[in-house]
């Protein structure tokens, strides 16, 4: 993805302003917490939620050693009217100096609060409060945050997780109304990268509501934003045309409701075969990524489908839908290079008489299958001469 101009730089040297901490909040809109639903969380859970998920351990030990920064303002956005700014970019920063500061947020992270906020105190109590940052505010500023953001997460700088970018879009297109085009203008996407990350969120979103994913019974794992299931395999099976003919997406700009209510079950098959489903005691259907091209090749054959719904993996399917004479062909020659390693085997060491007894019956029972198996091909065989 091509990557224009960074508009922060003349940004930082110019608005850079300080703020008090007790006029900075923690942003629960936040595009890296994945699905988590934070918009009933208090400032408290906000920080919490960071801590737990992304750490701040680092951040502490370097902002209790040597203070603040100024070089690296946090980035905010306040709303029209309002007294406080919420960060938008450094909410690990702020979370770190609300800790070492002993901030009511912080309540609960009291061994944090008292190992760092020593180490603080035995450093001197260096800088945190009031903080640097850049504030972006009013209509005329909203483009110019979204610019920031996009060139330092979406297309170069400080890349975020796929997850995350797709949820930054959605946000984008949905809060601030602007067409996917001016996006992806906006942050020099040459290459569809974002319409692909936001049809991929809009069809997990739309069949998590639906009942037909449940994130939580994923067997595949994920990283990242979202580590209940790999968000990466999403947007990469959408690429396929068979899966988007499967699911009836078209190429119109990506809503919303990507899908039409009859094809959400469509929706859940495919989920199930790429994750797995804990609840049904259903194993994915592949066994990484590199398959999704050979489950978007199943997903063409409705007789492929249905043994997919069945619960038959795409390795399996592939074997019981090739033609029966490349089965048989495949199958005979598997078969005599297994007999072949049993023969060389018995010739290099013999079996003691109470393991060859046990090994009887079953030698019979292979025997009898091949002498089956030869009388079936041999009346084929004399069956096609005869017509």
């Amino acid at each position: 993805m091509a990557a224009p101009s960074d508009p922060s730089a003349p940004l930082e040297q110019k608005d850079t302003e300080l703020i008090a901490l007790q006029d900075l909040r923690l942003d629960a809109e936040n595009p890296r917490f994945g699905g988590a639903n934070a918009s009933s969380w208090d400032q408290a859970d906000v920080l919490d939620h960071i801590v737990n998920t992304f750490g701040v351990e680092d951040v502490l030990s370097s902002i209790a050693i040597n203070g603040y920064i100024s070089a690296e303002p946090l980035v905010c956005r306040r709303e029209e009217g309002s007294d406080f700014a919420i960060v938008v970019e450094g909410n690990r920063r702020l979370a770190a100096c609300l800790i070492l500061a002993g901030d009511a947020r912080a309540s609960r992270q009291y061994p944090r609060v008292q190992q760092y906020g020593q180490v603080w105190r035995d450093h001197g109590s260096k800088q945190i409060d009031p903080l640097p940052a850049i504030v972006f505010e009013g209509a005329d500023r909203r483009q110019a945050l979204l610019s920031y953001l996009g060139v330092r997460h979406i297309a170069s700088a400080q890349p975020w997780d796929s997850y995350a970018k797709a949820a930054w879009v959605a946000q984008v297109v949905e809060e601030n109304q602007l067409p996917l085009a001016d996006v992806a203008l906006m942050i020099g996407d040459q290459h569809k990268t974002i319409r692909r990350l936001l049809e991929g969120y809009y069809f997990v979103h739309q069949t998590i509501d639906a009942g037909e994913f449940r994130p939580q019974d994923s067997v595949r794992k994920g990283r990242g934003s979202v580590t209940e299931y790999p968000f990466s395999w999403v947007y990469t099976i959408l690429g396929y045309t068979a899966a988007r003919a499967f699911l009836g997406i078209d190429d119109r700009e990506p809503r919303k409701t990507l899908l039409e209510t009859d094809k959400l079950p469509r929706a859940g098959t495919i989920t199930r075969a790429m994750f797995g489903d804990k609840s049904k005691g259903r194993s994915a259907a592949i066994e990484d990524s590199r398959e999704l091209g050979d489950l978007a090749q199943v997903l063409a054959d409705p007789d492929k489908v249905a043994l997919l719904e069945a619960g038959k993996s795409v390795a399996e399917i592939g074997r019981l839908t090739k033609p029966i004479d490349q089965r048989v062909r495949e199958g005979l020659t598997q078969v005599r290079s297994v007999q072949a390693e049993i023969v060389a085997g018995l010739s290099e060491q013999e079996l003691a008489p109470d393991l060859a007894e046990s090994l009887i019956s079953l030698s019979g029972i292979n025997r009898r299958t091949a002498e089956d198996i030869a009388k079936r091909i041999t009346e084929a065989a004399r069956g096609r001469t005869d017509v």
